[in-house]
Parts: C-alpha cells; sequence; structure tokens
C-alpha cells in the first residue's frame, strides 16, 4: 500500500492528539495525587524572645505522593488564634518536594507585639488551659512543575498544648 500525503498528514494529527490525551490525562493523575498530600506538625525550633515580639520557626513534614518533584515557589500562611487572625508569615525561598518521600518543610515566623495587641482574649488562657487556644494556619503555596504554576490551599488547626508536647528538637 502506497501512502500518500494526505495519509501521512492524517497519521501525524491522529499521533499528536493521541500524545496530548495521554500526557494530559498523567498530568492530571500527578495534579490529584498532589492534592492527596500529607502534612505533619514537628514543632518549633530557634524560638527567641526579641525586642516588640517573638522569633521562631515552625517546621513540618510534606509527603509528596505524586511521583513527581514539584517545587515550592510561593508560599503564604495566614495565622488565627481562636478564630481571630494575627498575621500572614511567608517564605518565598524556593523549595523542592521530591516525589513519593518526606520533605522539610520550615517557615521562618516573627510575630511583633502589634500583632498580639489585635486578639481579644486573656492571655492567661494560653498557659493555664493550653488545650483550649486553637491556632489554624491557611497555607496557600503556589506549585511548580515544569511550565504549569498549581495554587494550593490547606487548613491546619493545632492546639497549643500539642504543640507543646509533640515539641522535638529538629534532627534535620
Amino acid at each position: 500500500m502506497i501512502s500518500s500525503p494526505k495519509t501521512n498528514k492524517r497519521l501525524w494529527i491522529a499521533g499528536l492528539i493521541g500524545l496530548v490525551t495521554i500526557t494530559g490525562a498523567y498530568l492530571y493523575f500527578q495534579v490529584n495525587k498532589i492534592l492527596t498530600y500529607t502534612l505533619k506538625f514537628k514543632g518549633v525550633k530557634n524560638a527567641k524572645l526579641e525586642d516588640g515580639g517573638v522569633s521562631f520557626t515552625m517546621w513540618y513534614i510534606y509527603r509528596n505522593t505524586a511521583d513527581i518533584s514539584i517545587t515550592l515557589t510561593d508560599q503564604k500562611y495566614d495565622v488565627f488564634i481562636n478564630n481571630q487572625y494575627l498575621t500572614t508569615l511567608g517564605n518565598f525561598v524556593p523549595n523542592t518536594l521530591v516525589g513519593g518521600v518526606d520533605s522539610n518543610i520550615e517557615i521562618n515566623a516573627k510575630i511583633t507585639k502589634a500583632d498580639f495587641k489585635k486578639l481579644k482574649f486573656n492571655y492567661a488562657d494560653l498557659f493555664l488551659s493550653p488545650k483550649s487556644p486553637e491556632i489554624k494556619t491557611i497555607m496557600k503555596w503556589k506549585v511548580k512543575y515544569g511550565i504549569f504554576n498549581i495554587p494550593i490551599t490547606y487548613a491546619y488547626t493545632i492546639t497549643l498544648k500539642e504543640i507543646i508536647s509533640g515539641f522535638t528538637p529538629a534532627k534535620v
């Protein structure tokens, strides 16, 4: 059978459509795996009282369940205590999360006295009843894979008691 230029063109178009479809399905599957990640709070380290506030580093373990490695290009964290907005933290240093393994994510935080003045509750309760204050973090990440930027939002709630009892010195 002799192939004509018209037949060759159709085969190329059919092949290209098949390639785009398979690539799209693979990426869709990987994005869904990225969205089913696990995130565990591991502790706080380098805590310091400084003039005008407190600084510390929060340490999380992120499990990328996808088969592909991704890069966090932009991280913003809205922090609430007992549903009252405290501050927004950010980390703009790119962090690569390798596919299928645990990766460390560290967030350097500095909270000033002005941030704490926004909160309306009894500060003695923080120390007398550490089970009651809930610390909620809404994480807004921009994840990059190749030329694609994917936004991911994740809310995480923990009590002060869980932070204190779960505190482990960093062994990164």
